[in-house]
This record gives structure tokens, C-alpha cells and sequence, in this order.
């Protein structure tokens, strides 16, 4: 995935090791500022107007501490539900949080295209990816055609 930047590859990430079934998340500043400057642009705010690092212990933070990444959260306006009660369900099943998977997913989306498109940005996530020794990328160029 990431070696798909520079050329036309395929490529597999395999992540080896680690002795803990969830991992800190280490959100990258540069990934979150751009997330951020995205959802806002969908009408989003921020918490003291900044992309706030949650404390929080995923498998994607196992993969944090691999690649540079990013686990963005966003508002379905819920409060004073939050995940994994009862009362969070019913707001899940309401227009608010269609709207809040939409502008995640696009933010999200943005954000890659945006990172890829800037090459200071796209070239140090790329060093910075590669560099971090328990990722092991495998490629396999086929000439003229997309990543998959």
C-alpha cells in the first residue's frame, strides 16, 4: 500500500509480532492537522479547536506503531451516550450518524488523496513507514496497471 505510491505496484503489508492484543494509538501531527483542516471543511469542529489524541488502546494502534496513522473520531451526536452503552445504539440508528459515517468516510478519503498529493508529506510517510522495522512490505510491479 504504501510503496503504491511511488509507481504503479501491488502491494502486502504484513505486520509481524508485538506482545500486546491492542497497542497505544500514536496519532500522526501532520495526518491529524490534515484530517482535521478536512472535516472542518464538512462542518465539523473540534474540541478546543484542535484534533484531540484520544487515550485509547486498538488494533489500530498495533498498526500505529508501524506505519504513520491516524484513528479520527467523529460526533454522532450522542452525548451523554457514548460507545458501548445502550442509549449509544438508538443514536446510531439516526440520521445524525448516517451523516457523521459519510463525512468520516470522505474525510478520511481527502485526507489520503491530500497526503499522497503534497510530496514533503507523502515522501516522509513513506520513510517513516519503511524505516519502522516490524513492517515487512512485499511488492510485485506489474507494468501498466493500477494497485490494487
Amino acid at each position: 500500500m504504501l510503496r503504491s505510491w511511488r509507481g504503479r505496484y501491488r502491494a502486502k503489508l504484513t505486520i509481524v509480532g508485538g506482545d500486546k492484543p491492542y497497542a497505544h494509538m500514536i496519532h500522526d501531527p501532520s495526518l491529524a492537522a490534515i484530517y482535521q483542516r478536512n472535516a472542518e471543511s464538512l462542518g465539523h469542529q473540534f474540541r478546543d479547536g484542535k484534533y484531540e489524541r484520544a487515550a485509547i488502546s486498538t488494533d489500530m494502534g498495533n498498526l500505529s506503531l508501524t506505519i504513520p496513522a491516524i484513528h479520527p473520531m467523529i460526533s454522532i451526536d450522542s452525548l451523554p451516550a457514548v460507545n458501548h452503552q445502550p442509549e449509544f445504539t438508538v443514536h446510531c440508528a439516526r440520521e445524525a450518524a448516517d451523516k457523521a459515517v459519510v463525512d468520516g468516510a470522505l474525510a478520511l478519503a481527502l485526507t489520503a488523496i491530500d497526503a499522497a498529493q503534497d510530496a514533503v508529506t507523502r515522501d516522509r510517510l513513506l520513510l517513516e513507514g519503511e524505516a519502522r522495522t516490524s513492517v515487512r512490505l512485499e511488492t510485485n510491479a506489474v507494468p501498466g496497471q493500477a494497485p490494487h
